[in-house]
């Protein structure tokens, strides 16, 4: 896209911007914008935010409502939402899933009718925050995991579970962030979101080894080999998780040269796996593969 320098006046040049973008993100006279040089480019910026803030379903036209729809109206950063209904149970997949969606609370409710809204601004603004913590939950969850394992303290896993949960509301703030306003260098906007879907889907995997080690198998043993694969791939993660807040050649190549080799280990044991154990091996392997393509958006985003 190209625009025309204007001269105004002996001394002032002014560019004109964008129709598109000015409607997406609501500008008006005398609003400001950010203006950052960078080399050749300057960048400008504002931090309105984008997209509709009211969004209106009707089952009647769009088919069952479900938790997962109401998850991807917050992370598509709607401000406001009115559900009809005609299947009572809509109600309960609402509330079920609401806890997730950080700053949405129900504001009216009637028999065929719900209607969220948001009545939290503050968080939009704490993206880096939101995203720390999410790390920071995930490498308790796998430390934890790690002791449960080793240790059998198996009536410790619904707490270290429920971290997964945790995980998931700061994860569903950061895409809402990004999908409203875009990450703050506005051009790695889909690294960054790459990298926060990975987080929630290597959470997701060491909740499903909970599961598959729940307390109503008492006494259950994990083999030592598997032990020792399961910390070797808690590692591989943890280079991920250093790097991405302070570079170190040697965890990137850990990352870039490790994956092969450690996912080659998990893949021969797995040949001579059976039940829980092949179980378990697949969910490490998705870990691996999930910390790369994280990695991956982290390689991108500092280019």
């Amino acid at each position: 896209m190209k625009r025309s320098i204007v001269q105004h006046g002996s001394s002032s040049l002014t560019i004109t911007l964008p129709r598109k973008w000015v409607e997406k993100f609501k500008l008006n006279k005398g609003d400001e914008l950010e203006v950052e040089e960078s080399g050749s480019r300057i960048i400008i910026s504002t931090q309105q935010e984008s997209g509709s803030s009211k969004k209106e379903f009707s089952d009647k036209e769009s088919g069952i409502f479900t938790g997962n729809n109401l998850s991807h109206l917050y992370q598509l950063g709607y401000d406001e939402v009115e559900i009809r209904f005609s299947d009572s149970k809509t109600v309960d997949e609402v509330k079920r899933r609401l806890p997730n969606c950080m700053g949405w609370e129900i504001i009216d409710q009637t028999e065929k009718k719900i209607y969220i809204k948001s009545i939290a601004t503050t968080l939009e603004t704490e993206f880096e925050q939101l995203l720390r913590k999410s790390f920071l939950l995930i490498n308790e969850l796998a430390k934890g995991l790690a002791e449960v394992l080793e240790k059998q303290q198996y009536g410790r896993l619904p707490e270290l579970r429920a971290l997964e949960q945790l995980n998931n509301k700061f994860t569903d703030v950061c895409i809402r962030i990004l999908n409203k306003r875009g990450y703050s260098q506005a051009n790695r906007t889909m690294q960054m979101y790459e990298i926060v879907k990975n987080i929630e889907r290597i959470a997701d995997e060491f909740k499903y080894i909970c599961d598959l080690f729940g307390p109503y198998q008492p006494g259950k043993k994990i083999e030592p080999e598997l032990l020792k694969l399961f910390k070797e791939v808690v590692e591989y993660y943890f280079a991920f998780y250093h790097l991405f807040y302070k570079f170190d050649a040697d965890a990137k190549k850990k990352i870039y040269l490790g994956r092969k080799p450690l996912y080659s280990k998990l893949m021969h044991k797995l040949k001579t796996s059976k039940g829980d154990g092949s179980v378990f091996l697949c969910h490490l392997q998705n870990i691996v593969q999930k910390t790369y393509d994280g990695a991956g958006g982290y390689f991108a985003l500092v280019l």
